[in-house]
């Protein structure tokens, strides 16, 4: 509850923002990504597209959210399709399929 947007979001009735959950599924998918690379270090994950979201429950003020991320195609060319689910507890919150590209960093061999 001490967290700043549950304060705004909704006075009174404290909720987890969508567009958090989203990104913290992004970020999520951005470690799973990384973690198929000899030199995940070198490499930046940058999301292209965020298609098929949808919000089945709320999260409150509390709500432990685990995070599952899995990859739907094999990369090609550094493009990566995945789908993203987000639980509290065993019950689905939001859910979205994401797109992502790696590019190596500057200056990185």
């Amino acid at each position: 509850m001490n967290e700043e947007f549950f304060r705004g979001h909704f006075p009174g009735n404290p909720v987890m923002p969508g567009v958090l959950q989203i990104e913290a599924m992004r970020k999520t998918g951005g470690i799973l990504v990384l973690s198929k690379l000899p030199d995940p270090q070198n490499y930046d994950t940058y999301f292209l597209k965020i298609n098929n979201v949808k919000f089945k429950n709320k999260v409150v003020p509390g709500d432990t959210v685990l995070f599952k991320l899995e990859m739907t195609a094999p990369m090609r060319r550094g493009i990566i399709e995945m789908r993203g689910s987000a639980y509290v507890g065993n019950k689905l919150v939001s859910e979205a399929d994401l797109m992502a590209v790696i590019k190596r960093k500057r200056g990185s061999r």
